[in-house]
């Protein structure tokens, strides 16, 4: 008995339950017989799968994020998400305004100083790595806030 084969939506709901971060699966252009499968920084066309086949594909893939799993005391473990600077910025956007982000790379770039060296590096790194995703816009949006 053939098995049947996954849509591409199907695939891609599988595919992010099952941990893989930031995967699309879509018909390939050029032959509408095969799937285009991105994650980031990786780009793959494949055999359209049955369900069987395209969870040993992922699990073979390297593509799963295994998140890590920590003693947290009294016989408990504890999952601690990845340091992933995208994640974070992703949602300091999605929960503030672009204004807002501008104020404040604007208040932490250079201004903040604490007695603790490591600390006041953390701080310049999140303040430059606001300034790198506003990019050009952040001159004109200090204007537009009056900072």
């Amino acid at each position: 008995m053939k098995r049947k084969t996954l849509t591409t939506m199907k695939a891609a709901e599988i595919g992010r339950k099952m941990g893989v971060r930031g995967l699309c699966i879509y018909r390939d252009d050029i032959d509408r017989n095969l799937w285009r499968v991105i994650t980031p920084g990786r780009s793959e066309v494949h055999q359209p799968m049955d369900e069987k086949a395209w969870r040993a594909f992922l699990r073979a893939s390297g593509w799963i994020e295994r998140r890590a799993r920590y003693d947290a005391g009294n016989g408990r473990k504890v999952t601690v998400p990845e340091n992933d600077e995208r994640d974070l910025f992703d949602a300091l956007r999605e929960r503030l305004s672009v204004k807002a982000l501008v104020a404040i790379a604007a208040h932490l770039h250079g201004t903040v100083r604490t007695a603790d060296d490591k600390v006041n590096d953390e701080v310049a790194a999140f303040a430059e790595g606001l300034l790198e995703r506003l990019g050009d816009r952040y001159s004109t949006l200090l204007d537009e806030i009056g900072l």
